[in-house]
């Protein structure tokens, strides 16, 4: 007979996979939306160039008559607040973030939709807890569907799960009992995207790495100098964010006319470095293949994308910056391997990209478990260690508030009396 402890594991995990399948349905019709719109925007009325400023700016324009409409719902930072006080996101916070995702993704912002997907995801954990009338849940549900439309974004499942675990807290991930659940509902909103469209958002960037680079003895030390590299940069970028979102402020300037700037400054930076629209996930083959680029041309491109990223995120436009993170360590390390020759520079831009995500959001797992997923290294040990030593050298960095300790204890500690000692 089971435990009311072993009750509750097994009526999370299959909660879990239920609110998975749920919300695998939700992204592959988000994804079917979006693209659809892409194709029929990009490919039959609009080219690249000019275009991209003044339909920027028009869908900026949109953006902030929507968000007057039904309140602006914030950004990353907010979820995280959302979570930490009353354990659930607002369902009513769809109604802006979706729409709005959409029209910021097919305009060129440099934030991805797993901004969307995570709120889509949340607040549907948080509604299965109540109709299911198990309140105690309610936590580990909402965890379980941001990481799942993580997760089915990033058509990585176990490191998109694990992000949101790890993205809560400074340091460390807390939620360990919601490890499982997020996991089995990760992997199944995964598989229910792959049978409804045959893949995740997000496609692979599949690298090849040299044996012999990656079979040096030192490769584990340069590895480590990548991470290091990657946390002062991640810190000037935290910086121009920062300054960017104090300037925001003291403006005053109305929402609508906040967004339309926005969306003015993303269709510039487009025209004039066109790798930076968009939010990389396209681009980031293209930067690893890049072969006659400058290094004044990668800086150069580097300082757009952080101005593009935060830009949209300080604009009051709605996203996650994951893959804009990827995509600024993916130009850092190609860098990198221009400056100091001698090793496979794919490796050190995959040990960058994990690297500077990492820092720059202090989650290392994750980090480096989606960029492996993504990329299809298969040098586990360097990633992970440009990884670990990114999220160290970037300790101080605050990138997205409101990250803080858990306040409640696990909702399924075994009892002294179900506990069996084993001699």
């Amino acid at each position: 007979m089971l435990s009311m402890a072993q009750k509750t594991f097994w009526q999370m995990v299959l909660w879990s996979a239920a609110l998975g399948a749920v919300v695998g349905l939700f992204c592959s019709g988000f994804l079917v939306i979006w693209h659809g719109l892409d194709r029929l925007i990009w490919e039959q009325w609009l080219s690249s160039g000019v275009d991209r400023i003044w339909f920027s700016t028009l869908v900026g324009l949109m953006v902030g008559l929507i968000l007057k409409l039904f309140s602006d719902p914030g950004s990353m930072a907010t979820i995280i607040y959302h979570f930490h006080k009353s354990g659930e996101l607002p369902m009513k916070d769809n109604l802006p973030i979706q729409p709005v995702s959409i029209i910021g993704l097919v305009a060129g912002q440099s934030a991805g939709p797993e901004g969307a997907l995570t709120q889509a995801g949340g607040s549907l954990g948080a509604w299965f807890a109540k109709r299911i009338k198990l309140p105690a849940l309610k936590r580990v549900l909402t965890l379980a569907g941001m990481g799942a439309g993580f997760g089915a974004f990033l058509g990585a499942p176990m490191g998109g799960a694990l992000l949101w675990l790890e993205m809560l807290h400074t340091r460390g991930l807390e939620y360990y009992e919601a490890i499982v659940p997020t996991l089995v509902c990760s992997c199944v909103a995964f598989l229910t995207m792959t049978v409804t469209i045959g893949h995740g958002i997000v496609q692979p960037w599949h690298v090849t790495i040299t044996t012999a680079g990656a079979s040096l003895w030192w490769t584990p030390l340069a590895a480590a100098g990548v991470g290091l590299a990657c946390g002062p940069v991640a810190k000037v970028y935290s910086l121009l964010f920062g300054a960017l979102g104090r300037l925001v402020k003291r403006s005053r300037l109305p929402l609508v006319a906040q967004t339309t700037l926005a969306g003015l400054m993303i269709g510039l930076l487009g025209y004039f470095v066109p790798l930076s629209y968009f939010y990389g996930s396209t681009q980031i083959p293209q930067v690893i293949q890049l072969q006659e680029a400058t290094a004044i041309a990668l800086v150069v491109l580097l300082l757009a994308k952080m101005c593009a990223a935060s830009v949209t995120i300080r604009g009051h436009w709605q996203g996650g910056l994951i893959i804009p993170h990827i995509f600024m360590g993916a130009v850092l390390g190609k860098i990198i391997a221009m400056a100091v020759p001698g090793m496979d520079p794919t490796l050190i831009m995959v040990c960058s990209m994990a690297a500077f995500n990492s820092a720059a959001t202090q989650t290392p797992l994750a980090s480096a478990l989606i960029v492996l997923a993504l990329t299809g290294c298969g040098e586990p040990v360097p990633v992970f260690l440009a990884s670990v030593v990114g999220f160290l050298a970037g300790q101080g960095i605050v990138l997205i508030e409101n990250k803080q300790s858990r306040t409640e204890g696990s909702i399924y500690h075994l009892q002294p009396a179900e506990a069996q000692l084993v001699p």
